[in-house]
């Protein structure tokens, strides 16, 4: 009877020893690990005007990276307000930001603040950049340095 005893407080006392349970309530030591927190904003460089044109993106204008067809009356009457990022901040590239996305912008020009959606990537080479696409007719130019921008609903 005695044996037995002794083995079943072993094998009740053997998970304790080893760290493979712990009372209710305890941290198990060295499980924490830091989440890196999301920023509340990102600053763009640059941003800058694209044109749906083959000079300006590829053989193929009318369709965007993540194969949305531009449809050119929407963007003549500025019905629709899309954007490029340079890749670093897609998340395909390790970014932050999905195509897809809506993004708030703030770049204290009135013409262009407000909400963006992300279509587009521009090319390798460019870092920190946004494109926003426009129809010729409508603009064909414009740049603004160290532009914020911050996923819909937060506020910068």
């Amino acid at each position: 009877m005695k044996k037995g005893l002794i083995i079943v407080i072993t094998m009740l006392m053997v998970p304790l020893t080893l760290g493979l349970s712990s009372p209710a309530g305890t941290k198990p030591p060295d499980t924490y690990v830091p989440v890196e927190e999301t920023p509340e904003y990102y600053v763009l460089e640059t941003l800058t005007i694209y044109n749906p044109e083959e000079n300006q993106c590829d053989d193929s204008p009318l369709i965007t990276a993540n194969n949305s067809r531009i449809d050119l009356d929407k963007l003549r009457r500025n019905e629709i307000r899309w954007m490029a990022l340079s890749r670093n901040l897609l998340k395909r590239w390790n970014g932050a930001f999905n195509y897809g996305d809506t993004v708030s912008l703030q770049s204290g020009d009135a013409s262009i603040d407000g909400l963006w959606v992300i279509n587009d990537n521009m090319n390798k080479r460019f870092k920190d950049r946004g494109d926003l696409l426009f129809h010729h007719d409508s603009r064909s130019t414009g740049i603004w340095k160290n532009v914020k921008i911050s996923p819909a609903g937060r506020h910068i």
